[in-house]
């Protein structure tokens, strides 16, 4: 059995270590493809600036992003970007090794030269002063050629750094081949000590069998009419007795007044043949014992019945902690099943109110949670038949369990050493268990259970109510995290308003409820100059100033975003143009008021159309957009309504009001946006489905 178990240690092991040197090089498989891929798109960024510079259809800002993204992501952890038509997004973890962590610093400086290079080609910059991060020396002045030379050394690099990663797996490899080959020679060895060992006890058991039999640790008696006439020697030393007082009526006393019934019938008749009875040993303590009876009264030699009994206390006793860890194990499964399901916070408290009910049907639990603030606390659920307990505490760091980080059990109240919370209630003197919840080290509050004076809630109920905030915590931290991720991807960074991807969602919908409205465009005035000037500090200011300011102008239902740069957009749910026209000019003069000292005193041109112009929201831009061309070349500062084009198509004139130099000039009304629009416009969105889900949920 002990070599069986041994060769079972170690195929275990060995299991467990390729189990997880698998895991290891999957992710170093990860890693090289995602490090080989930086070649790749290197020389695709090389070739869509050069189609670009040609004045083909090219995004290499795009694939810039994505080489900078995944040398980041590699260098720091995180995510890596997909390519499109290519792979997904691949999340991995930070670089080790001093030589990898160099080398992709040293790519990451490539890919920022390579993009300055590109860009210095693409705007036909001079190349000779820009700076080399890499510190990379290039003699030629030929801006494409020297964005090639850029781009091997960046494809160099990286492909140093998928050999770097691939030789590392590698190093892993060998040193599991090691190991595993060790772990065998050990286990043999190990086995052999062992076999030699085993040979010896049966040796030694051979020639003692006699002694071992005699000293068996077995308690054995011979029981006939007239009481006990044998007591082994074990019996003796169990009882703590000489032999002479267990014989007669002297074996009786020692027997637990509940089963001297079933050992007097075993002792008569001989049934049952196996039962079960307790005995109290030298210490004063039950011990159980399983004892089958063999009637031997018709032996001349014994005339009576032997009962041989063996001590299954300790056996009993870990079959009883086995169950009763089997259910702990099955309640904590049942509840990480549960909560897995669970989406939303009060589904959560669902989920801990039921749990609640299956850990006591009577015991008053509370689960109580820090606000915002993290400075109140506020009761979340409570249990479903038995309620509250109410406890007091106000605070998060008042209650004892939270500031102690683990649970706490008070036998009583009246203790000195009692939480002064459980002190003076209503329902009088009262045990208690309270358990923190916290989730990554912070706290989140507690869950708290009283019961009755000196009756606190027993082991197995606290290991369940520690499951249960474990967990809990757990699940509510994750949804709370993954609430404020959605609410980060749908607003913008800087103002809070819905992003692009949000208000081109919002106004599908009212597309769809087929509801007219109004459609406003709004770009700040020079806000080229005011950046310039002020400071880019003073630019971000204005944007948040503008959305504060439209925001507390417009109504509830109308929708506002930020469109991009320093343009806004405004969709007003049954507002016709003119509608729009009352609303700006108090926009405006909100505006006119609203400076704070901090900020730069700007002003915002208006562009105005509505659903009434135009069957499509394409036309619909257009329209606003040639009102808001309208309103920069009438001298900013003010809305216009935009008109829809003429039929035919005739030669525009002079505007009349030049752009400030750095602002997006008038140029061609309705032409201004439609140039820089890479994204499917709103009616195009409109009548496509809504968008697939990304794939993330809360798991």
């Amino acid at each position: 059995m002990a070599i069986f178990l041994t060769f079972a240690a170690m195929a275990g092991l060995t299991f467990f270590l390729t189990l997880s040197a698998t895991g290891r090089l999957r992710d170093r498989g990860t890693l090289v493809e995602l490090a080989a891929r930086q070649r790749t798109l290197a020389e695709r960024y090389l070739s869509e600036v050069l189609l670009r510079r040609s004045g083909e259809q090219a995004d290499p800002a795009a694939i810039a992003a994505i080489l900078d993204e995944s040398t980041q992501a590699l260098l720091e952890g995180g995510t890596a970007p997909g390519v499109n038509g290519d792979d997904d997004e691949t999340a991995v973890s930070a670089a080790r090794g001093n030589e990898l962590r160099r080398q992709l610093r040293e790519e990451a400086a490539l890919v920022s030269d390579l993009t300055a290079n590109g860009e210095a080609v693409l705007s036909r910059a001079p190349v000779s002063t820009l700076p080399s991060s890499g510190h990379e020396h290039i003699v030629t002045s030929d801006p494409v050629q020297r964005l090639r030379v850029v781009t091997a050394l960046t494809s160099a690099v990286a492909l140093n750094v998928a050999r770097t990663i691939a030789d590392s797996a590698d190093a892993g490899v060998s040193s599991l081949v090691v190991t595993q080959v060790g772990l065998i020679i050990g286990g043999l060895v190990v086995s052999l000590l062992l076999a030699a060992g085993l040979i010896a006890i049966t040796r030694r058991q051979t020639i003692h069998f006699r002694t071992l039999a005699q000293s068996s640790t077995d308690l054995v008696a011979v029981i006939g009419e007239d009481g006990c006439r044998y007591a082994s020697r074990s019996l003796a030393a169990k009882t703590g007795r000489p032999e002479g007082e267990l014989l007669g009526e002297g074996l009786e006393r020692f027997v637990h007044e509940d089963d001297r019934v079933v050992l007097a019938n075993a002792a008569s008749t001989g049934e049952p043949s196996a039962f079960t009875f307790r005995l109290r040993d030298a210490a004063g303590t039950w011990r159980h014992l399983e004892a089958r009876a063999t009637d031997l009264r018709s032996d001349r030699q014994l005339r009576g019945i032997v009962i041989n009994a063996r001590d299954a206390t300790d056996r009993l006793q870990l079959e009883r902690e086995l169950s009763t860890q089997a259910q702990r194990d099955g309640f904590a499964s049942q509840l990480s099943e549960a909560l897995e399901m669970a989406d939303e916070e009060q589904e959560v408290f669902d989920v801990v109110e039921r749990a609640m009910l299956d850990i006591s049907e009577a015991t008053p639990m509370e689960l109580l949670l820090s606000d915002s603030s993290r400075a109140n606390l506020r009761r979340a659920a409570t249990h479903p038949s038995a309620g509250a307990p109410s406890c007091p505490v106000k605070s998060p760091f008042s209650c004892v369990a939270v500031r102690r980080g683990s649970a706490v059990v008070f036998d009583t109240s009246t203790a000195l050493n009692s939480c002064p919370q459980l002190r003076d209630r209503p329902v009088g003197a009262c045990s208690a268990v309270c358990v923190p919840i916290s989730f990554m080290g912070r706290s989140l509050g507690v869950l708290h259970t009283t019961g009755p004076d000196a009756s606190p809630l027993g082991s197995d109920a606290v290991a369940r109510l520690s499951t249960l905030a474990s967990q809990a915590g757990a699940r509510i931290g994750t949804v709370r995290a993954f609430e404020k991720t959605q609410l980060q991807a749908s607003t913008d960074g800087l103002t809070g308003l819905s992003n692009r991807r949000t208000i081109e969602s919002q106004a599908r919908e009212v597309l769809r409820e087929g509801r007219s409205f109004a459609f406003v465009i709004a770009d700040l005035d020079r806000f080229k100059a005011l950046n310039d000037t002020h400071g880019h500090e003073a630019g971000d200011r204005a944007l948040r100033l503008f959305a504060q300011v439209t925001e507390q102008a417009i109504r509830d239902d109308d929708l506002l975003g930020r469109w991009g740069g320093e343009e806004f957009v405004l969709v007003l749910p049954d507002l016709d143009r003119f509608g729009a026209l009352s609303l700006l000019d108090r926009l405006r003069a909100r505006l006119a008021a609203a400076h704070p000292g901090e900020t730069a005193r700007f002003t915002a041109s208006f562009g105005v159309a509505d659903s009434t112009q135009a069957g499509t929201i394409d036309e619909i831009v257009k329209i606003a957009d040639m009102g808001l061309y309208a309103a920069k070349a009438g001298g900013r500062d003010r809305a216009k309504i935009g008109e829809p084009p003429p039929a035919t198509n005739g030669a525009g004139g002079d505007s009349g009001d030049q752009a400030e130099p750095g602002e997006k000039p008038p140029s061609e009304p309705g032409s201004r946006r439609q140039r820089g629009r890479a994204t499917p416009s709103l009616h195009r969105a409109a009548l496509e489905e809504e968008p697939p889900s990304s794939g993330v949920q809360i798991r």
